[in-house]
């Protein structure tokens, strides 16, 4: 017996499998497992942050650049939120809110989530957990890291305080299981 004998039975068995999955002319798009985004972000504070804590609203917007989803390869980002916040790691700021991505297709998200503020050595590092609660990749667990240099003391020492800082933000968006 030879190969080609042994395996006409097997795909002749398989047509129906294959075809009760894919139907003929079916085009189905897997929704991707993980999309990985990344860009480099102005944050502003208004007011400025001083050496003492206070009500700050604080705003960003970021054009990231995607891999993970096929044709939706960037996206524009925009949140402002208002929490206590100065330049000294006396506190870490939590709250929660809404980001927004402007996906270069398809419908734009909305994500809610919970932000937390961590004050590393020479680093203020804002980690955002949350779902993608509307729009493209809905339900989608999401994962967002800012990585900004501290405030320098002297500048939050002075009138107006710190009013912006230059970072780099990464985004994880993960399909649930």
């Amino acid at each position: 017996m030879n190969l080609r004998s042994l395996l006409t039975p097997l795909a002749v068995a398989l047509v129906p499998i294959v075809a009760s999955v894919a139907p003929a002319g079916a085009v189905q798009a897997e929704d991707p497992l993980v999309i990985t985004c990344t860009a480099s972000a102005t944050q502003y504070y208004d007011p400025g942050l001083t050496l003492t804590d206070r009500p700050t609203r604080i705003s960003a917007s970021a054009a990231y650049s995607c891999v993970g989803a096929g044709a939706v390869n960037s996206a524009l980002l925009s949140f402002d939120y208002t929490v206590d916040a100065g330049c000294l790691p006396t506190t870490s700021p939590v709250t929660t809110g809404v980001t927004r991505l402007d996906w270069n297709q398809g419908a734009d998200s909305e994500i809610t989530s919970t932000f937390v503020v961590t004050r590393p050595v020479r680093q203020t590092v804002a980690t955002t957990i949350g779902t993608v609660t509307s729009g493209q990749f809905a339900g989608y667990i999401v994962n967002q890291t800012g990585v900004y240099p501290a405030p320098d003391l002297l500048a939050c020492a002075a009138p107006g305080g710190v009013t912006s800082s230059q970072g780099i933000l990464s985004l994880t968006l993960t399909q649930p299981f």
